[in-house]
């Protein structure tokens, strides 16, 4: 399991404390280290959260947007 750096982990605080600590590495997308959000599988969500790190900053990624990337970084 890769380390999620801090910035990620305050973006995501509030599904982290909701759901617990469960954020994966998956890639890089346009030169920004990309991580998804995992929620429990008893759970029903909605869209997924992805977060982009550029090393300094972190964007938020959901709605119809992180379905899009989604089918861009998870292809198997």
């Amino acid at each position: 399991m890769a380390n999620i750096p801090i910035q990620v982990k305050k973006a995501a605080a509030e599904l982290i404390e909701a759901y617990g600590d469960s954020i994966d590495y998956i890639g890089i997308y346009k030169d920004k280290q990309a991580y998804l959000y995992r929620f429990p599988e008893d759970i029903e969500t909605g869209f997924p959260f992805y977060y982009l790190y550029d090393g300094k900053s972190v964007d938020v990624v959901t709605g119809f947007e992180a379905l899009r990337l989604g089918s861009i970084l998870l292809k198997d």
